[in-house]
């Protein structure tokens, strides 16, 4: 089953009260995870448990003040201090490889908050609603008043995770802001002396990495040190790339149980500079976990010494760098480049990777997203995108200070060198030449390649139907959809009711309506473009 749903199936362990043999199950847990390492030291009975994923240690308390729970929590929980602090062990036994160990020590945190709860405090509890009643429900015993607890946290948890899925997603800065981004560094990376590049290398190397390949930041910054290679004359770069996306995989909390390493192929010009990096860093301190990037030249160019702050270079390392960047670069230079964030380029990759075309490892990492609700916004910016592209591509032609008035361009005359196909014309050269090589980039409305009255290229006999093709409004309106359909799809998919190979047609569906939605702001640009020059004439 797992197999035929791709990944998308796992299995569960119902406990529905922590009895004697569950207790005996949750300390076997313990045992093997001690016996791992993840567990660092101590007994199932401690009131502190000390966890580690390599990355990080975490520590879990799990004392609570006993006579605040005898004042306030015993009577409605309907259980002793010692049961209460059992089924809390156990509770968080049974949840190691279900979620990451800083939940785990929140959710721990509001057990011992609980714990010294009236039930009204309890009942109007805002973190972790859906746990505390998990816990609640497992405890022995039971009465009217923990009952009236549990039910109004549920109902409560239900309320906000409604409230969440109709929220406002998580909005990018306007995609003129990394078009802009991009400039000032590629600028500011010609004329940078040694120092300054390795300090800013992390923030370089990140931009124009996963601005093409979709990483998260802890992948990218988990980078293997040895990650370059070459092989048949293309440069390979080796990343980690996370297991756990899809929400059905466990946690390991080991960097080699819980990423795979894979395999891209990177360009010349950004294969140079990782080579260079290597070079000059290759004599200073490595990092505990291995990984690409060095603390040395970071504390070193902000006068800091690296001590024991951590054991590769961190998602706080990175924040300091982009902001130094900033400080140093962008506001000191006069530019006007609004703030951005280090998770917006894996959304900018996967956005620019949809509308250049469906391929299977884009519908792969489309149809691992655990939750729609939460990658959504991917497809809801691509409109914006095609936009904010087009204009920069145009202001870049005409000059800085190109602005643009007047309205939409409709061809009325035949142009030359066309090709006669059915009910028009088409002027693309390679159909011409004899190639299909344009036409199987265009879909119908049912996803059929081939569909000529939707290709830019195509001119109809009958005009009106040029007319509707070129309308810019109607170009944002067919692109929104078809980002919608991209949408179901993915969905269907993640649910086991779908075939990747679905993602790929609406991918290219999408693909088509953003070149076409393209074509239709170009022709607006073109026609204001010439007006404004009349004008001016006149």
């Amino acid at each position: 089953m797992r197999e035929e749903t791709g990944g998308n199936y796992g299995r569960s362990m119902i406990v529905r009260e922590i009895d004697g043999d569950n207790l005996r199950r949750a300390k076997e847990i313990f045992k093997d995870y001690k016996e791992r390492g993840i567990i660092l030291d101590g007994d199932f009975d401690d009131p502190e448990w000390k966890l580690t994923n390599q990355i990080k240690n975490v520590g879990l308390t799990l004392l609570t003040f006993e006579g605040g729970f005898h004042k306030n929590a015993m009577a409605w929980i309907g259980c002793g201090y010692r049961c209460y602090q059992d089924c809390v062990k156990a509770y968080i036994a049974f949840n190691l490889g279900e979620v990451t160990l800083e939940t785990l020590q929140e959710i721990t945190r509001a057990f011992n908050k609980l714990a010294a709860m009236t039930s009204d405090e309890a009942a109007a509890s805002t973190e972790y609603l859906n746990h505390i009643a998990c816990l609640l429900q497992i405890i022995p015993g039971g009465n009217e008043e923990r009952d009236y607890v549990i039910e109004a946290l549920e109902e409560r948890a239900e309320q906000s995770n409604w409230k969440r899925r109709k929220g406002k997603q998580r909005q990018l800065a306007d995609f003129k802001t990394y078009l802009r981004f991009h400039d000032v560094l590629a600028e500011f990376w010609l004329t940078a002396d040694k120092r300054r590049k390795l300090f800013y290398f992390p923030l370089y190397f990140w931009w124009n990495l996963t601005a093409i390949l979709p990483l998260r930041p802890m992948e990218f910054l988990l980078t293997p040190r040895d990650c370059l290679r070459a092989r048949n004359g293309e440069n390979i770069l080796t990343v980690r790339r996370t297991k756990l996306k899809g929400g059905m995989e466990r946690i390991g909390y080991r960097i080699a149980e819980d990423y795979d390493l894979k395999e891209y192929v990177i360009h010349d010009a950004l294969a140079s500079e990782l080579r260079s990096y290597l070079e000059s860093t290759s004599n200073m301190p490595g990092t505990a976990l291995g990984t690409l990037f060095l603390q040395a030249p970071h504390y070193n160019y902000i006068n800091m010494s690296p001590g024991s702050r951590g054991r590769y270079y961190s998602y706080a390392c990175m924040n300091t760098c982009l902001r130094y960047f900033y400080q140093d670069v962008i506001d000191a230079g006069g530019k006007d480049v609004a703030r951005i964030h280090l998770g917006d380029t894996r959304h900018i990759a996967m956005t620019s990777l949809i509308i250049s075309g469906g391929s299977p490892v884009i519908c792969r990492e489309l149809a691992g997203h655990s939750d729609i609700d939460v990658s959504s916004h991917y497809y809801s910016n691509i409109s914006n995108l095609v936009e904010c592209v087009t204009l920069e591509r145009w202001r870049k032609a005409k000059g800085g200070n190109a602005s643009f008035t007047g309205a939409a361009k409709y061809p009325v005359s035949v142009p030359t060198n066309m090709c006669r196909v059915n009910g028009g014309y088409c002027d693309a050269p390679s159909v011409k030449a004899g190639r299909i090589d344009e036409c199987l980039k265009i879909l119908d409305g049912h996803g059929h390649i081939g569909e000529c009255t939707r290709c830019g290229h195509y001119l109809p006999d009958k005009q009106g139907v040029r007319l509707e093709f070129y309308d810019e409004n109607a170009g944002k309106r067919q692109v929104d959809a078809d980002s919608r359909y991209l949408i179901q799809m993915i969905e269907f998919v993640r649910k086991g009711i779908g075939h990747t190979e679905d993602i790929g047609s609406a991918l290219l569906r999408l693909q088509r309506s953003s070149n076409h939605y393209g074509k239709c702001l170009w022709e607006k640009y073109g026609e204001a473009d010439k007006l404004k020059w009349q004008d001016q004439k006149n």
